[in-house]
């Protein structure tokens, strides 16, 4: 009988190396998951959306998604600079 390792849904400081999404297929990320995956609030990442710091796509009439790709680019770069005329409030 061969075990499989099941890895961890919370990355730890020992997989600092790799990707949260690794092994994901989906090409868009609902914004409370990732929010979670970023490691901010829901309300944060509604806030970073509208301020077109965090890049979205509306599926159906509410439901906010964050393309993965934006979500890699993120994970190496970190959020883009706040735009001029600063946070929309």
């Amino acid at each position: 009988m061969t075990s499989h390792s099941v890895p961890s849904p919370t990355p730890t400081a020992a997989s600092v190396a790799g990707s949260v999404l690794d092994g994901d297929p989906r090409v868009l990320i609902p914004l409370p998951e990732a929010a979670e995956r970023l490691g901010i609030s829901r309300w944060q990442a509604y806030k970073l959306a509208r301020s077109g710091r965090l890049p979205t796509t509306r599926l159906g009439a509410r439901d906010l998604h964050v393309p993965t790709a934006v979500l890699r680019r993120i994970e190496q770069e970190g959020l883009p600079p706040v735009p001029e005329g600063g946070e929309v409030a």
